[in-house]
């Protein structure tokens, strides 16, 4: 399989036994703007808008936000 550099796979840790689990795109590219650091939900929502069709990046972010949550990666988010 050749490499895939927009590719994101996650780990959760907290399982001995887990195993990769691919993030499909688009919340590949939410994910890979984490890589460096915190990123606001405002800089999210500038990403998301070049991803997403017009006047919907605010919903596909809070989306992503709480699938943080889901995963265990966001205890709390602040405003």
């Amino acid at each position: 399989m050749a490499a895939e550099p927009e590719r994101v796979a996650l780990i959760d840790t907290r399982d001995p036994m887990a195993q990769p689990m691919h993030v499909q795109a688009p919340f590949a590219a939410l994910w890979a703007a984490l890589a460096d650091g915190p990123v606001t939900q405002a800089g999210l929502e500038v990403i998301a808008a070049d991803i997403v069709d017009e006047g919907e990046a605010a919903d596909f972010v809070a989306s992503f936000v709480e699938s943080l949550g889901v995963v265990g990666a966001v205890e709390q988010v602040t405003a």
